[in-house]
């Protein structure tokens, strides 16, 4: 293995090129259509039934597209077969909006579907509004509700002590400068002003993937969109409303999808495992950060062409016992992205 090390952050990377931390164990397609271009899916194991999963996508006319659907599956299998359970249509000419970036995530019984929508395909100058559909009987029915959330492309409701939390980012102006911002609710339904997570003249923060650290304190990975090979970040959070100063970590990419890893005992709750687009190598990849030593052991997961650079990745990611399930778009030698599913194990 090689290693580098970073010493002003105090991180190191390890990079995997044996399988002595992740192996893939399988690799399938969950959706591919020659005249759509699929993106953005996560995933989500139910609440309900531990066989159960649920994955989301976004469908559409192109990557900034002024007819989509929202695509949720159902899985029995523990996410080895799949069933399209519904579709939520949004277009522009119909009602001024398209749909972005979907998230899964519960509160309590409840699945909740956290999605952006825009009104135009120009993003620095498209009005944006979040919305939430929501099922309480695992698919059956659903509601969809407007949230005040400013900004685009939602993170997951994160439960941090007595509180939930949902990070976006907003465009400021029409030079695309960004800034990371977090909102809370005590109840799930009133949901105050924001705050501010990540905010830099040069680093343009967004995209934030947040995780609670044993109740302690919450992590937020947060790419920086000031070119495309830049620094994954990490800022944290006592109280969620102040927010240190984010770190650099020794790893490339975007749009970090970020889980506590806790699979046994050994594990001392101090490891977070995350899925990202890597713009190092233009690969999928996923990675192990110990949090007490600030140490990242990265594995790739599938490959993607150069010139695809910005046509895959964007992840989501579940934990079944020892196993991960990381989906992912992708477009590779086709005509459009499609939609893969990977099953990794430690």
């Amino acid at each position: 293995m090689e290693r580098e090390k970073h010493n002003k952050s105090r991180y190191y990377i390890v990079r995997i090129k044996a399988n002595n931390m992740f192996t893939v164990k399988n690799i399938i397609t969950i959706d591919q259509n020659e005249d759509k271009y699929l993106s953005f899916p996560d995933i989500i194991q139910s609440k309900i039934n531990s066989n159960r999963f649920f994955l989301i996508y976004r469908e559409g006319d192109s990557h900034h597209p002024i007819v989509s659907k929202l695509i949720l599956k159902k899985s029995e299998d523990y996410g080895r077969t799949w069933k399209t359970i519904e579709k939520f249509t949004l277009n522009i000419d119909d009602s001024g909006y398209v749909w972005n970036c979907p998230r899964l995530s519960y509160i309590n019984n409840t699945l909740y579907i956290i999605c952006d929508a825009k009104s135009g395909t120009y993003e620095r100058q498209a009005q944006f509004k979040t919305m939430f559909i929501t099922t309480l009987d695992e698919g059956k029915t659903f509601r969809i509700n407007d949230t005040p959330f400013p900004g685009m492309v939602p993170d997951k409701i994160i439960k941090f002590k007595d509180r939930y939390y949902c990070a976006n980012h907003k465009i400021k102006n029409t030079k695309n400068e960004l800034i990371q911002l977090i909102s809370w609710s005590r109840d799930k339904k009133l949901w105050y002003d924001t705050n501010t997570v990540a905010h830099h003249k040069k680093q343009q923060y967004c995209e934030a993937s947040i995780v609670n650290i044993n109740n302690n304190y919450m992590i937020a990975y947060l790419r920086d969109n000031s070119g495309h090979k830049r620094n994954i970040y990490t800022a944290k959070s006592k109280d969620g409303i102040n927010w240190g100063k984010p770190y650099k970590l020794p790893i490339y990419g975007q749009r970090v999808t970020a889980l506590k890893r806790g699979d046994n005992s050994l594990i001392k709750k101090d490891y977070v495992v995350g899925a990202y687009r890597n713009t190092d190598n233009c690969k999928v990849s996923i990675f192990n950060h110990n949090l007490k030593t600030n140490k990242i052991e990265s594995y790739d997961v599938d490959w993607e062409y150069k010139h695809n650079q910005y046509n895959y990745g964007y992840t989501g990611l579940a934990k079944n016992k020892d196993e991960y399930l990381l989906t992912y778009y992708i477009q590779q030698d086709e005509e459009n992205p499609f939609i893969k599913l990977a099953f990794v194990s430690k």
